[in-house]
């Protein structure tokens, strides 16, 4: 039976001709702003967001400027079918974290895998034209195993005793390292592990999805196609979830808004630091305002409201709450924003439109509900700090 997880030829940065990838690295593609791109192609002319976004629809300049780079060896295959360990060192809210789990190719069973997220067309469309052009795994998408994964934690230990495959540290002052595993034994060890284990998708909902479906159309022209290139890691402290707060324009004048939320919920003025505090410690459906220059924090009157929701996976996620209960409430006006900053949220908010600050959604709630099968609204989780593309690639592999 085949295994969950395997070991690939990796492409990556030729290490004889850079030493520092922090110039060649980005984030991933859904979170690169217009801004941002200028800034990563201004680092170098290898930057990895060269073959990881679309110029103008140009999709076929992608797949040419991959071979180019391929020709040039800026990019080389590595020699051995590894796996590779992958850790972020970062602060949060002023404390040291850290994150590990290792690069490999995923079996895409759709059995096994459990999403979290509903997937949206145009970035699928957009992922579907970049993976015909490249025909390969430009990043990875972020899997979490739901039990510990001993074996993962075991390698960790040995790995980090060891100079790194390579190090560096990003914009945003993580610390990046990564081992290759190609010990055959070690790898056994964690097959072995993962195999037993269910998966979630944290992140990369759109990508599993496109490359299923060019799998099913392409399986006989490449190996192993029913592999993805993934991240796995498990629940361990450093598996950070940030809130993602709301930026909304309501069609309501303010007292008539806040007659409508009073019904509901007991309103308190309070600062920025104490509302953080507050929907910290809350064990039941709350959620801060910030409207007119003043914070708000909003605490439901009565529990038996959240009855009114079916299902009860769905009555500890706030964004389920927020969406399905309390914003059908108002009349508004355009596209929601979206901010995971209460600063940003109260900047973009101004004098016009009104942010709803939410919890972060817990790790305990992503695993409860995928595992159900069910899914959580867009923009539930934001999964800090994000998985850096340009590490290593996996690129498709014709049979014989």
């Amino acid at each position: 039976m085949p295994s969950t997880v395997k070991p690939f030829y990796a492409t990556y940065y030729n290490p004889e001709l850079f030493r520092d990838y922090s110039f060649l690295v980005c984030p991933p593609y859904d979170v690169i702003s217009k801004d941002a791109l200028i800034r990563l192609r201004k680092k170098s002319i290898y930057n990895f967001s060269h073959v990881l976004l679309a110029d103008n629809n140009n999709y076929k300049a992608i797949g040419n400027k991959l071979n180019e780079w391929l020709k040039k060896r800026v990019l080389i295959d590595g020699e051995e079918q590894s796996f590779y360990l992958y850790e972020q060192l970062f602060n949060l809210e002023g404390k040291l974290l850290r994150r590990f789990g290792i690069l490999t190719l995923l079996k895409m069973d759709k059995k096994g895998i459990f999403p979290h997220e509903y997937t949206l067309r145009a970035p699928k469309e957009d992922r579907k034209k970049i993976i015909k052009a490249a025909r390969a795994n430009l990043s990875p998408i972020f899997v979490i195993a739901t039990k510990p994964l001993n074996a993962l934690r075991e390698l960790y230990a040995f790995y980090t005793k060891k100079q790194p495959f390579l190090k560096f540290k990003d914009d945003g002052g993580i610390a990046n390292r990564v081992w290759k595993i190609s010990d055959p034994e070690k790898i056994k060890y964690i097959i072995k592990e993962i195999d037993k284990s269910k998966l979630v998708i944290a992140d990369g909902h759109h990508r599993f999805e496109i490359s299923y479906d060019y799998f099913k159309k392409n399986k006989n022209n490449f190996k192993d196609l029913n592999y993805i290139l993934a991240y796995v890691t498990d629940c361990q402290e450093g598996l950070a979830i940030l809130p993602t707060h709301r930026i909304i324009k309501l069609m309501e004048d303010k007292e008539s808004f806040f007659k409508k939320v009073s019904e509901y919920f007991r309103i308190k003025e309070i600062s920025h630091d104490s509302l953080e505090e507050k929907l910290k410690k809350s064990a039941c459906f709350c959620l801060g305002l910030y409207y007119k220059i003043k914070f708000f924090f909003l605490e439901l009157k009565d529990r038996d409201l959240l009855d009114k929701i079916s299902d009860k996976a769905y009555r500890n996620l706030d964004t389920y709450v927020f969406h399905q209960l309390f914003l059908p409430l108002f009349k508004t006006s355009g596209a929601i924003e979206y901010t995971h900053n209460i600063d940003e949220a109260k900047k973009i908010a101004g004098l016009k439109k009104v942010a709803f600050l939410l919890r972060a959604t817990s790790l305990d709630s992503v695993i409860t509900i995928s595992s159900q099968g069910l899914r959580l609204p867009q923009k539930s989780t934001y999964f800090y700090p994000k998985l850096l593309s340009g590490i290593v690639l996996r690129r498709f592999r014709k049979h014989g």
